[in-house]
């Protein structure tokens, strides 16, 4: 979890809910932050966030916000804590007097990341108005300062929910920068007490697979397409003809934990079945994959064996997944950098290609596939256990058994 650093957490009150849903928590300094006497918020905040990873020890967030003058850009600015309280209202009237009134309030976030500023900031236009006296003298800059245009839904700190808006933006990408290094991969199937996995034991041909006992009395092996690293079948719980599962041969705990070397053949493999789906049932299909964190896994319905489930659905996937923190994905070799979420991910490419990663902590069973059976007007589908899907999956496996080439 990331933390923001501030010695006044009132100021983030009206922000908790977005907070909470970044994983971003509170906490007071552990000591005193430098406060550089600087009109620069890029010096002032650097300043900031890198003594404040020193002295937590990790990449933390920072804040610093102000106000500036147009006649006296970029005065205040980092200085306004200090200033403005000694000039007080009358003394801020007097240094209008004569220049334009119009200023802006600025927030900027900071975190010092491997040697280097992350910034996000947030700016409102306005003007200072002095037609009526502050209600508080603690309070000068929120009675004088008036935005324009007025900002709905903004509150009265709109300069820092725009920089908490910019950071939206980044969030996700900001908690893998500042995660601990991943340990090296030992996740495998015999290293799991307890667990026995059942693509591993289908794999193995042993007789004693989950597929096996429910399926093998009308079909031996559905495996439509194998090479030395993926497998690719027709899952059980089959919700509609076409879907499939891509699996890596080895055990591995989520495609994050693949070999760089075979994310080519990997992208190549996905193509390759888009190709035969959309020939054979004309949508474009969409993908999927829980990637759980290595302390967790999926949970008791889950199997904790790397697969990206491919459906020929037309459903959208985002609209039901947005709230999460996000980010886009663009090859899938980018997956590699998930092993450091300490939250898991959901990957979901959607029916034209684009490709997002979200938070996937707290996620129920098989959220996606409940998103898409609803989608489909099938929701009764969803889980495996109620719906086995055996003649769809038999279905699927004749129309592309032997017509998936790599």
């Amino acid at each position: 979890m990331l933390t923001l650093v501030t010695t006044n957490p009132a100021k983030y009150a009206p922000f908790s809910r977005q907070l909470e849903r970044w994983r971003i928590s509170l906490a007071p300094p552990v000591g005193a932050l430098p406060e550089m006497q600087s009109v620069n918020f890029a010096e002032t905040l650097a300043a900031k966030a890198r003594a404040a990873a020193a002295m937590f020890g990790r990449p933390v967030l920072v804040d610093d916000a102000g106000l500036v003058l147009e006649a006296y850009r970029p005065f205040p600015g980092p200085l306004t804590s200090s200033v403005v309280p000694h000039l007080g209202p009358a003394g801020l009237r007097r240094l209008l007097t004569g220049v334009s009134a119009r200023a802006w309030m600025e927030c900027h976030l900071g975190c010092w990341v491997n040697g280097v500023l992350r910034r996000w900031t947030g700016t409102v236009q306005g003007r200072l108005d002095f037609s009526r006296p502050p209600r508080d003298s603690r309070m000068v800059l929120s009675d004088l300062f008036q935005p324009e245009p007025a900002l709905e839904g903004e509150g009265e700190l709109p300069h820092r929910a725009r920089a908490l808006a910019a950071l939206e933006a980044g969030v996700f990408d900001l908690h893998l920068e500042a995660a601990p290094e991943a340990a090296p991969d030992e996740i495998g199937c015999a290293g799991q007490p307890g667990y026995a996995c059942p693509f591993c034991a289908e794999f193995e041909a042993d007789g004693l697979s989950v597929f096996t006992e429910l399926m093998g009395d009308r079909l031996a092996s559905r495996i439509v397409y194998e090479d030395e690293d993926f497998v690719v079948m027709p899952p059980l719980g089959e919700f509609i003809e076409g879907g499939l599962l891509l699996l890596t041969r080895e055990h591995l705990l989520s495609l994050a934990h693949l070999r760089p070397a075979l994310f080519e053949r990997l992208e190549g493999l996905l193509r390759a079945i888009s190709g035969a789906l959309v020939e054979r049932w004309g949508v474009p299909p969409l993908v999927f994959e829980h990637g759980p964190a290595p302390q967790r896994g999926k949970g008791v319905c889950c199997v904790d064996h790397a697969h990206l489930n491919i459906f020929p659905a037309r459903v959208q996937l985002h609209p039901q997944l947005g709230g999460r923190m996000n980010l886009r994905v663009g090859s899938l070799a980018e997956l590699a950098r998930l092993r450091r979420a300490e939250f898991g991910y959901l990957l979901a490419q959607e029916n034209d290609g684009t490709r997002r990663a979200y938070d996937g902590q707290d996620v129920p069973t098989q959220l996606v596939r409940r998103i898409v059976t609803a989608g489909l007007g099938l929701p009764e589908r969803w889980h495996w256990r109620d719906y086995l899907g055996a003649n769809e999956l038999l279905a699927t496996y004749n129309a592309l058994k032997g017509r998936i080439h790599l």
